[in-house]
């Protein structure tokens, strides 16, 4: 079998699914910025592979032109190639983009989907299976929370937990990145995290999301001991408080504070990982599928991460029902469950595919279903593709 021509469809799917999240103020800005391309990796023996290139272009600083520009140059030294020769299509993708360039592989991990597709196909197996087998198909879920006010903040965070939710992530760095840093912001985004904390129970993950926002290990230090001044909440982990180059500020963090550190925008590669281990520096990382090239370089990241007792939270960014299904699939190869973030394309109107996940009660189900088990709505598509 061999590779015969990779199909683009650069798609827009605005606005934002009204009464999804009324009360997300900013989810708006974020699919304003969404850009996704999906891809169907044909072959000449008739078995196709599909795949999702996406980003945020002020979060990933990638472009949906761009993306196209990289699969049009992947495409050219891929036709001809072995579609089960994974790695050597990462090889043939190295010469385009260089095996150790920083920064998101969004158009390389929508290839690597639709290869794993076409293979689970060719074999009749779930992609989870390509991957070396699940050790669950349902998953916990988590939810992203954007309120402005402290009140906002816990009737949300109380409304996701009755849908079934086992995971928050509280934001605590937008108004600190888009106003600056005061002692008046920062407790402005402590009372926010505070109220959500209040209003759940002890055994809900709260993620609280910094962005890179708190500046020095020392501030964090601050802010966290200040938090548990009243009260110590053992369901609270901190994440990315710092610049994500700074591995040895969090590893800092992590030998002087109780509170868990994830790290999310540090986890660039395998390599990065490595560091991240080297340094005891995470608790827990937050693993994007396209930050770090598809589920061949991801699996790798697992692997060092579950040799170093770090635990592994997967997420959207967001994606559609395929990127969401695809990375349920790499979620069932982790051993420790998690909350999984697969519901961002829950904010959209449209969907143009058939099966994928399904969310019933806060959860995620995997469907049983050959190669990541979607298929493309031909008709839904076409009112969806860019023109």
């Amino acid at each position: 079998m061999k590779i015969e021509n990779i199909e683009k469809f650069p798609i827009s799917l605005h606005p934002v699914k009204v009464g999804y999240r009324k009360e997300d103020k900013s989810s708006s800005v974020w699919a304003s910025g969404f850009s996704s391309i999906i891809i169907r990796v044909n072959t000449d023996e008739g078995i196709s592979g599909l795949g999702e290139a996406t980003t945020i272009t002020w979060y990933f600083n990638e472009t949906q032109e761009g993306m196209m520009r990289l699969l049009d140059s992947y495409e050219q030294v891929l036709v001809g190639e072995d579609p089960f020769n994974i790695t050597n299509a990462h090889c043939k993708m190295d010469l385009v983009t260089g095996e150790d360039t920083p920064g998101c592989h969004s158009a390389r991990a929508a290839i690597d989907m639709a290869l794993y597709d076409i293979t689970g196909k060719a074999n009749n197996q779930p992609v989870y299976e390509v991957l070396g087998g699940a050790y669950r198909r349902e998953f916990e879920m988590l939810t992203n929370l954007y309120e402005d006010t402290p009140e906002e903040k816990a009737r949300a965070s109380r409304e996701y937990v009755r849908k079934g939710f086992r995971g928050l992530k509280i934001k605590v760095g937008d108004i600190l990145l888009a106003k600056g840093w005061s002692v008046q912001n920062l407790n402005r985004e402590k009372e926010k995290l505070i109220a959500a904390l209040k209003a759940v129970p002890a055994d809900i993950y709260i993620d609280a999301d910094a962005n890179q926002s708190w500046g020095s290990a020392k501030v964090a230090i601050n802010i966290v001991e200040q938090l548990f001044q009243d009260k110590f909440y053992p369901n609270l982990s901190i994440e990315q408080p710092l610049h994500y180059l700074d591995i040895l500020g969090h590893s800092f963090l992590r030998r002087f504070l109780k509170v868990p550190i994830i790290l999310d925008e540090s986890v660039l590669s395998p390599e990065a990982m490595f560091q991240i281990a080297k340094n005891d520096a995470a608790d827990r990382i937050v693993l994007k599928i396209n930050r770090v090239g598809g589920f061949w370089p991801a699996r790798k990241v697992i692997n060092i991460a579950e040799a170093a007792s770090i635990g592994i939270s997967i997420d959207t960014m967001p994606f559609t029902k395929l990127g969401d299904t695809a990375i349920c699939h790499l979620a069932a190869t982790i051993k420790d469950p998690y909350p999984v973030d697969a519901e961002g394309h829950l904010w959209f109107h449209t969907d143009p595919f058939r099966g994928g996940i399904q969310i019933k009660n806060g959860r995620a189900i995997l469907p049983e279903k050959p190669g990541l088990g979607v298929e493309l709505d031909e008709q839904i598509l076409r009112s969806v593709v860019k023109k």
